[in-house]
């Protein structure tokens, strides 16, 4: 319900740790992005700030979340037809709002003090970013379902490392062969690999592949369909 929707949301702005991983946090790394690659084009530098946020967003802060909870909204589904993908429906709603909030902090301090110019680009790496979004809460709320929260804590970091290794383009950054040539390979399988392609062609001013679009949002779909198939319909709640 709405309501659900209202209380979830101001949950999380109360939240410290939120305001701290995924709103302090990117706008450091804009900072210290922006002074140490002075050759890279800002709205690279702005769209891994943000990204930084929205993965934090999702795979700390989310899913630690959803581990808590969990086991309330499952032994309400056992009662009501709220079942527990309902609740990852009405989270995913939650989560664009909040990555619609570190896009556009991150936004007003490029603006602000680093001079970022707010161009039509803009908007088309905000929706890229929002289906990126939508791509890591997906995981973060089967991580939330499947780990318990003292696991995800332990875990939480090296998921983040790996989250932003299938985004980073080596490729495009000139390290090939090898190890990194291998890395950039396997990027092949994540809708991040694409976005990145996307992204360095608006900011560079070249015309988008369309073979990139089409890719990015067929491997998006094959890589959310098994993560939704193994979201259950009740949590099975372990008894203490």
């Amino acid at each position: 319900s709405k309501a659900m929707k209202m209380i979830q949301l101001k949950q999380v702005l109360r939240n410290k740790r939120f305001l701290l991983f995924t709103i302090f946090v990117p706008v450091i790394w804009y900072v210290f992005i922006s002074n140490v690659q002075k050759g890279v084009l800002p709205n690279i530098v702005f769209g891994i700030a943000v990204f930084i946020g929205i993965i934090g967003n999702s795979l700390a802060t989310f899913s630690k979340r959803i581990a808590t909870n969990i086991e309330f909204y499952s032994f309400e589904s056992r009662f009501t037809r709220y079942a527990v993908k309902d609740y990852l429906l009405d989270q995913m709603l939650v989560q664009l709002a909040l990555n619609t909030l570190i896009f556009m902090a991150v936004l007003a301090f490029a603006v602000s003090f680093f001079n970022l110019h707010v161009t039509t680009s803009l908007v088309v790496q905000f929706l890229l970013l929002t289906v990126m979004g939508i791509y890591f809460s997906i995981i973060g709320f089967v991580l939330g379902v499947r780990v318990d929260a003292k696991t995800l804590d332990t875990i939480s970091f090296p998921a983040i490392i790996l989250a932003a290794m299938t985004i980073i383009p080596f490729a495009s950054l000139g390290a090939d062969g090898g190890f990194i040539g291998a890395v950039s390979k396997i990027q092949m399988i994540f809708p991040g690999y694409y976005y990145s392609d996307i992204v360095t062609a608006i900011s560079s001013g070249r015309p988008v592949d369309s073979k990139d679009v089409l890719l990015f949002l067929i491997v998006f779909i094959l890589n959310i369909i098994p993560l939704y198939l193994i979201v259950p319909r009740v949590k099975e709640i372990k008894s203490r």
